[in-house]
């Protein structure tokens, strides 16, 4: 009887635990940043890209049109009052191969500068911040859907 007892301690401990790490995880997705949008070659003049941030539940466009550089996109975000952000949530969902990319070009790094345009995106969390861009023809064959997705969802908010 004994031995049942610390059998079912055990097990509830690894479930405690096991739960507690699910609560923390999911807290810190709950104030996860998302940037992302699309840009234009560097011979672009003009309108060159449209970044967007997702952050507390609001939706942000940046209003001053910026070349992306470096690894972190900073921008001058106003928040889109009539987005809903509920329908954008889904962005959130990235491929689990993505976090083990470094920052840079998605299998674009011969890639030069006045290559046609591509897609940026920006995760930030607790835990990391890492940015990612891929090219409009090339990038990971795992990334396909969530590139389908994430082009829909910028063409809706290209018309607010």
């Amino acid at each position: 009887m004994n031995k049942i007892k610390s059998y079912l301690t055990i097990i509830l401990l690894i479930l405690t635990g096991v739960s507690c790490s699910k609560e923390e995880r999911n807290e810190s997705d709950s104030n996860a940043i998302l940037k992302f949008g699309w840009f234009a070659s560097s011979t672009c003049s003009g309108d060159c890209g449209q970044i967007y941030k997702m952050k507390d539940g609001k939706m942000f466009r940046d209003i001053d049109y910026n070349q992306i550089e470096g690894d972190v996109f900073v921008g001058n975000f106003q928040e889109m009052e009539n987005v809903d952000y509920k329908n954008y949530v889904e962005l959130f969902n990235l491929p689990s191969e993505i976090y083990n990319e470094p920052n840079g070009y998605l299998e674009c790094s011969g890639c030069l500068e006045v290559d046609s345009g591509g897609f940026y995106i920006e995760y930030e969390s607790s835990t990391m911040h890492k940015s990612w861009r891929f090219r409009n023809a090339q990038y990971p064959t795992y990334i396909e859907s969530y590139r389908s997705l994430l082009l829909s969802k910028i063409e809706e908010l290209n018309s607010f």
